[in-house]
């Protein structure tokens, strides 16, 4: 490797390593989840945002949460959907809610805790009061026969809502919930992604399944792309970064990003962008059926890629202290169309439009596509070259 090529490998790294402690950072991450599995996902905060005179709380045997004021009176309760072993899975991971219930048994308000989800779709729950439908509704079973689904905009992460919601009310009043806890919607999901992984590991060790290609990067960009929106992006190893990994809710996210580095210290660096990415799928079938000619962006200042570049933009506004929003620094919000700011979508339509005439062009961009690159590749020692 010559000194030119040292240096920028050099400069890359140091680049993901600040990104990635910029991002930890201004996230707030304390990294506690690395100590201890057990992190509790709500405080006396979160109860008091439904209860302002709380002051303390106490988990009763049939689960519910008591709530205490300075007097150690009871002011009304909450149901956990983590203590209710209530979960459902959003696009990042499980959305846990509380659900307050005043001194008449009634709903008082329903808070979604932290979670993983990207702001945006958060944004569209509050837009379309989701979570208000159930308010000052009686606790009974008749709240699992109430049907929000249309109001809810039939978002992932709505649905997860909704499904978290009435598994939690199911466990509580031991009532039977609707819907099981294992659809064959979500059946069909796992075995299509365990075909996408199958047929992606197929087409790199087996030639003969690459003629399949094209054929299956469509199948990328439906099932990765606009069904499942399921994609590695700077946002999620944000949230992850701050809350830890979800591997209960999103353990198929989590196996894809450690198969792509372990396929990436096996030599095989574009493994994600090359078959798991949907925005690299699309942009691989816009040149295909494109009849003008490909050119490659290449763009650098000096020796210095345009790439690393807007990395290092991303991580010294971070440590500054700029918010950045993080899910707008990537283009992958346009697959979903009915959350997605106009931006976004303007910006995905741009994509498209430049692959006719380039190879890849948000590809030169990508910071999580910078982050794979910078895995070390461990290339195993050509035994023959020694004996000559």
């Amino acid at each position: 490797m010559n000194k030119l090529n040292r240096s920028n490998s050099i400069l890359s790294y140091l680049t993901i390593g600040l990104l990635l402690l910029a991002v930890a950072i201004r996230s707030g991450a304390s990294f506690d989840w690395l100590l201890s599995a057990d992190k509790p996902v709500y405080t006396i905060k979160d109860i008091q945002k439904a209860f302002p005179q709380a002051v303390s709380f106490k988990i009763q045997s049939d689960k519910s949460t008591l709530v205490l004021d300075d007097k150690e009176k009871t002011i009304g309760k909450a149901l956990i959907s983590d203590e209710l072993d209530a979960h459902h899975q959003g696009y990042a991971g499980d959305v846990p809610l509380l659900i307050a219930i005043d001194a008449n048994n009634k709903v008082k308000s329903v808070l979604l805790l932290e979670n993983n989800e990207t702001g945006e779709f958060l944004d569209h729950i509050e837009d379309t009061k989701l979570i208000d439908s159930w308010n000052t509704l009686k606790l009974d079973t008749m709240l699992l026969q109430l049907d929000v689904d249309a109001v809810s905009g039939a978002t992932k992460s709505s649905t997860a809502i909704i499904r978290t919601f009435e598994k939690t009310l199911a466990n509580y009043l031991e009532a039977e919930q609707k819907g099981s806890i294992i659809s064959p919607m979500r059946i069909a999901q796992l075995v299509l992604i365990s075909l996408l992984l199958f047929l992606s590991l197929s087409m790199v060790f087996a030639k003969r399944f690459k003629k399949l290609y094209w054929y299956y990067l469509i199948l990328v960009f439906l099932v990765m792309g606009l069904w499942l929106k399921k994609m590695l992006s700077l946002e999620l190893i944000n949230n992850w970064l701050s809350n830890g990994l979800p591997w209960q809710s999103n353990w198929e996210l989590i196996s894809i990003l450690l198969l792509s580095i372990a396929m990436s210290i096996l030599g095989h660096k574009k493994y994600y962008c090359n078959y798991l990415c949907p925005m690299g799928a699309i942009q691989m079938l816009v040149s295909k059926v494109s009849p003008f000619k490909k050119r490659n962006i290449r763009l650098k200042i000096s020796s210095i890629s345009l790439r690393n570049i807007y990395l290092t933009f991303i991580w010294t506004s971070l440590i500054l202290g700029f918010t950045l929003p993080l899910s707008n620094m990537e283009p992958f919000m346009a697959f979903s169309f009915k959350v997605a700011s106009l931006i976004m979508l303007l910006a995905g339509v741009a994509i498209i439009i430049l692959s006719l005439f380039f190879n890849r062009p948000w590809c030169q961009f990508c910071p999580t596509g910078c982050l794979l690159d910078s895995v070390t590749t461990f290339k195993p020692v050509n035994k023959s070259s020694h004996a000559k």
